[in-house]
């Protein structure tokens, strides 16, 4: 993979090999995402890979709570075992730290706000609709039953109710929330058997 720490993609992938929602191929898109929304800016995109990577890799342990702190920490440390400088592993950590919308500092660079905004997006939309409904199922605030899912998806939709920090992913969030939306007005019907 063009750009990545071959090291520390080994390092994510064995950390979350077990994750049923927030696992590698989470990390994957978001760096993807990360890449997509820097273009054309003045960003440090090895900062922005390794904070991509890196953002979940407590989630196996620590769940969502703080996730972003213990996953900051346990970065910071393997990047010293890697070998990067102080400025590198302060920036990636800081990125970890302002990532998540269950908390953490606001984003204060560039690279930060990229990385909130990309973690966001693999929220919305098919996948993020997919992600959420698994989580919920997985942390137990959905059962299963199919006349609840509204409500489960129209928390997911509150949630995403929120600014965005670049232009492209407002733009983003947009499209998908309004998918969202036309689905959850699909599946009423469907439950009402209107369609």
């Amino acid at each position: 993979m063009k750009g990545v720490d071959e090291r520390v993609l080994r390092y994510v992938e064995e950390r979350l090999k077990d994750e049923k929602v927030s696992g590698l191929d989470h990390s994957l898109r978001v760096l993807r995402w990360c890449e997509r929304l820097a273009e054309g800016r003045d960003v440090d995109l090895e900062v922005l890979r390794l904070a991509a990577l890196l953002h979940d890799i407590s989630i196996p342990e620590s769940g969502r709570l703080r996730h972003y702190d213990a996953s900051a920490e346990m970065a910071v440390e393997l990047l010293r075992e890697l070998g990067y400088d102080k400025a590198k592993i302060r920036a990636v950590e800081h990125c970890i730290r302002a990532h998540s919308r269950y908390g953490g500092p606001d984003p204060q660079t560039a690279e930060a706000e990229i990385l909130y905004d990309a973690d966001f997006l693999d929220y919305l939309g098919a996948i993020g609709l997919l992600r959420g409904i698994l989580r919920a199922l997985v942390e137990g605030e959905y059962s299963g039953d199919v006349s609840e899912a509204p409500g489960v998806l129209e928390a997911i939709i509150a949630k995403y109710r929120r600014p965005l920090y670049t232009e492209e992913a407002r733009r983003i969030a947009e499209e998908r929330l309004r998918f969202l939306e036309s689905f959850l007005k699909r599946l009423r019907e469907e439950l009402e058997f209107k369609a």
